[in-house]
């Protein structure tokens, strides 16, 4: 499928989104990319994908999901971190052509390298694929065809200037995109984000 075609699709992900305290750092990097030629800057909220679905989960799925991510915070105190230096990297989605999320990578495993045993096993039927590692992203760009030989998931160079962030306190949320009728098609989207479903209070053990 073309990318012009992908582009006109409506686009479903479940997402998990820091509280915003702390995203003042991203939303201000976005500007800078946005201001350098990234017009995808602002295709994209500023959360971490971490599945694409077909369709939108429950309130009891999200809240069964954040329980599940809180669990995996437990070794971290409770925080869930980008990754700097060699470890802070761009990943490309390329398992179709579509999706190349720009930003830091974070903390959090969501599947440990084993999709079906990952927190969204209970919600296979549900889910298209999911994003590991998370990236919270601070722009979007897409990819016409899959380089051969190459895996679905690549980590490229470090994005320069891009922030740390550190949270404890964040929700996941449904996420529905749509392509505007104006505007540069590939970049140009409105989104909306459901009621947010909040990760439970870390509390130490």
């Amino acid at each position: 499928m073309k990318t012009q075609e992908r582009a006109r699709a409506v686009s479903r992900f479940v997402i998990l989104v820091p509280h915003r305290d702390v995203l003042k750092p991203l939303e201000e990097y976005r500007g800078r990319l946005f201001s350098i030629g990234f017009l995808g800057a602002y295709s994209f909220p500023s959360a971490a994908p971490l599945a694409a679905v077909s369709r939108c989960f429950s309130r009891d799925e999200l809240k069964e999901l954040a329980a599940k991510i809180r669990e995996r915070t437990s070794k971290t105190d409770g925080k869930i971190s980008s990754l700097s230096g060699a470890d802070g990297k761009v990943a490309v989605y390329r398992d179709k052509p579509g999706l190349l999320i720009f930003g830091r990578s974070l903390d959090l495993s969501i599947n440990d390298g084993i999709p079906e045993n990952g927190i969204f096993e209970p919600f296979a039927a549900k889910v298209l694929y999911t994003f590991d590692p998370l990236v919270l992203c601070a722009a979007l760009a897409f990819v016409e065809e899959t380089p051969i030989g190459k895996t679905p998931v690549e980590e490229t160079l470090v994005l320069e200037g891009a922030p740390e962030i550190v949270f404890r306190a964040g929700y996941v949320a449904n996420l529905t995109i749509r392509p505007l009728p104006s505007g540069q098609p590939l970049y140009s989207f409105e989104w909306e984000i459901d009621t947010p479903v909040w990760l439970p209070k870390y509390r130490k053990v």
